[in-house]
């Protein structure tokens, strides 16, 4: 004999309970990922501050802002993937070697510390509507 229909939806309920606390664990794991990220770009940037060559640091910088960019929206901090985005397309589209260029990369740190900090999930609300108009005007992607 077969399970009644209030059995199958108790079945499905317990399934989707199960799943929805697999994706908590892991959207807590990537919070610290992506904690532990910020912390390796801030030390990355000390380096490039303190005079180290430039394109080895922007390379190990660009490493890590490619994983963020990839990771975040699929824990549910879509912000995160745009700074990410943005901070890629910023650094692969020159050499940034002025002090003007250098600025607009350690803001791209700012912003995903900020984001990391203040757990911004999702867009981010106004405040990612901020950050990401503020970088757009900075790198001059104009929303492309």
């Amino acid at each position: 004999m077969g399970t009644t229909r209030d059995e199958d939806v108790a079945d499905y309920n317990r399934l989707i309970s199960r799943a929805e606390a697999a994706v908590e664990a892991l959207r807590d794991t990537y919070r610290q990922q992506l904690a532990d990220d910020v912390t390796a770009l801030n030390g990355i940037w000390s380096r490039l501050e303190s005079g180290e060559p430039a394109a080895a640091i922007l390379d190990e910088l660009y490493g890590i802002a490619h994983n963020i960019k990839g990771q975040g929206g699929s824990f549910g901090y879509d912000l995160v993937s745009e700074i990410g985005a943005s901070f890629c397309n910023y650094l692969r589209s020159g050499s940034r070697g002025s002090p003007e260029e250098r600025n607009i990369v350690h803001i791209h740190i700012r912003m995903l510390k900020t984001v990391s900090e203040n757990d911004i999930f999702g867009a981010g609300g106004e405040t990612g509507l901020r950050i990401v108009e503020k970088l757009r005007v900075l790198t001059g992607s104009g929303g492309e």
